[in-house]
């Protein structure tokens, strides 16, 4: 089979986009997308895979990434304990086997995970993969000085919260000593017994936990590479990963390139080389496809219909993957007008859904007015209803904000990629929300780094971002993005009412209860629209018909077939 297309209820949380917005289903197993008789494998040098990323990553190190791009190169350059299966299961990679209680790997009340690790996981300069590793890994994202933003979803590891908010916030900063800090670093519940047995502690049984232990953040790194280099450590020349490819090359402002990992353990790429080379535009990275110049594309707006179109020349090589995500508006809660509730759901409402879909996006999604996205536990269509689009509502609401026809609203920034795709994007909001809401607003189009770094510091104003889940469940999707100091709460909501019912649910034993309490922190963070949820997307993605064994999910990142790169290979054929 050319090439997978998986549908989960799995996720993958990211911040990157369909329409080159940065970012942040319903049946495992099921294929989209034309399906070819494998062919056998080109010779070596003919393995190479050429891709396509937006911009130049900001980072590659496992515990400060929270972009899509960023996740997908670290996917194959790092391994940690767990990973996806082609139906998306977590499934070992490292560890030796899965934790249950009656293999001891779990204790009976749910609270102490013992993990062996395999004795064969070597790093890419052949040294042993260790406890040690992952347990340096792990302190390291929690540090409060390295700032890892997916700190907070590790919580749950006894200590582990104190340890990572020792030193406060930007509103409320703290200054512990060395020794306290050391202090609260010794208290955290992860450990290594031995060379390849980790213990992880925790407060209360998570049912999430495998899937935790399958991000990023929970990789390991070696400690002596990090202190010798510095932030350079993640250079190529000093890189040293564990996942079954290895950094040969990074050209900055021009491409990646990976080779496989002489010492991985596990199944042996295919690929001898992977490109990924930095095509800022959608519609460039589309003609570089068509040239012949990339191998893997996602088709930008303008061209959807056309390759959808049966019998066209690219149909043939055309995937259909519905996405388990949802894009939508990002107001900062805590700038000014958006700290008035009302702004915030006069804009949700003024903007037509159906219109961006069908007109911007050229059926590129699903109009949603609920932020958990079907397919999951947790979904709920009804939620979100009152903010369908409303022109004579939106005004209501922006005059009961005290700003009628936009008189004396103070002025309104959209932040952008820049590239043609957006500036449809921008187009399109500017001229709905001053037709439907009498509001004059601007859109700032700046490089992909720079929205990145803008966003995740929470310097923006107004924004059209995604999420992506990293597991199937709506703790991935409530608590650490609206959350009051979340670390991934972009969005700047805060709610004491919220807070209380996602910690509630967080521990409630009985899943039926559990997620209803999820349902009305869903239900209320929508109705005071912390954010206000737009659509679903679906992408459409051209794959060369030599690429074989791209399994494509919708778990990816930025990078499609991102989880299994390592099965992909070049056929002998076209």
């Amino acid at each position: 089979m050319r090439s997978r297309s998986l549908i989960s209820a799995r996720w993958l949380l990211t911040v990157l986009a369909v329409a080159g917005l940065t970012v942040l289903a319903a049946c495992a197993g099921q294929t989209n997308g034309p399906s070819t008789a494998k062919g056998e494998m080109a010779p070596p040098e003919q393995q190479v895979l050429r891709l396509r990323l937006q911009s130049e990553p900001k980072t590659i190190d496992p515990q400060l990434a929270n972009q899509a791009q960023e996740t997908s190169i670290i996917k194959s350059l790092f391994a940690g304990l767990f990973t996806y299966n082609e139906q998306l299961q977590v499934v070992p990679n490292l560890a030796k086997e899965m934790p249950t209680v009656a293999n001891g790997g779990i204790s009976k009340d749910g609270t102490t995970y013992t993990i062996k690790i395999k004795e064969d996981a070597k790093w890419s300069d052949g040294k042993p993969v260790t406890a040690d590793d992952f347990v340096y890994g792990m302190l390291r994202a929690l540090d409060p000085k390295t700032g890892s933003p997916y700190a907070s979803f590790f919580h749950g590891i006894a200590g582990a919260k104190a340890y990572n908010t020792a030193m406060g916030t930007p509103a409320d900063p703290k200054t512990p000593s060395d020794e306290q800090l050391a202090g609260l670093r010794a208290g955290v519940g992860v450990s290594a017994r031995d060379e390849h047995t980790l213990v992880y502690q925790l407060v209360q049984p998570n049912p999430s936990y495998l899937n935790l232990l399958s991000l990023w953040t929970a990789f390991p790194v070696r400690r002596d590479i990090v202190e010798k280099y510095g932030p350079q450590w993640t250079e190529a020349g000093n890189h040293v990963g564990n996942g079954a490819f290895m950094l040969r090359e990074w050209s900055h402002n021009e491409r990646l390139v990976f080779v496989p990992n002489p010492f991985w353990s596990g199944e042996k790429p295919k690929l001898s080389r992977v490109e990924l080379n930095f095509i800022a535009d959608d519609v460039a990275a589309y003609n570089a496809y068509l040239a012949g110049d990339i191998d893997v594309v996602t088709v930008p707006p303008p061209s959807v219909r056309e390759v959808r179109t049966a019998g066209s020349a690219l149909n043939a090589q055309l995937i259909v993957q519905p996405n388990l995500a949802t894009f939508a508006l990002f107001m900062n809660n805590k700038v000014a007008p958006f700290d008035n509730q009302k702004v915030r759901q006069a804009f949700g409402t003024a903007i037509d859904r159906v219109a961006y879909v069908e007109g911007v996006l050229q059926g590129g999604g699903v109009p949603t007015t609920s932020w958990i996205p079907p397919g999951m536990p947790g979904y709920n269509p009804k939620i979100g209803e009152q903010y369908a689009f409303d022109p004579a509502k939106a005004r209501k609401l922006l005059a009961e904000a005290g700003y009628p026809n936009g008189q004396g609203l103070p002025k309104v920034t959209f932040l952008m990629v820049a590239n043609d795709t957006n500036r449809i994007v921008g187009q399109f909001v500017q001229d709905q929300l001053k037709k439907n809401l009498g509001v004059e607003v601007d859109v700032e189009y700046v490089e992909g780094r720079v929205y990145g770094a803008t966003f995740t510091q929470n310097q923006h104003q107004v924004v059209i971002q995604r999420w992506n889940a990293d597991w199937p469940y709506p703790d991935n999707w409530l608590p650490d993005l609206f959350a009051t100091g979340a670390l991934n709460n972009h969005a700047n909501y805060s709610s004491s009412k919220f807070d209380d019912l996602v910690a509630k649910a967080a521990a409630e034993p009985d899943d039926r209860k559990r997620l209803s309490l999820y349902d009305d922190a869903h239900k209320l963070m929508v109705d005071e629209a912390g954010v206000v949820p737009l659509y679903n997307p679906v992408t459409y993605i051209l794959v060369k018909p030599k690429v074989q064994d791209l399994v494509i999910t919708g778990l990816d990142g930025f990078i499609k077939g991102d989880w299994n790169l390592h099965k992909t290979y070049i056929g002998s054929g076209d």
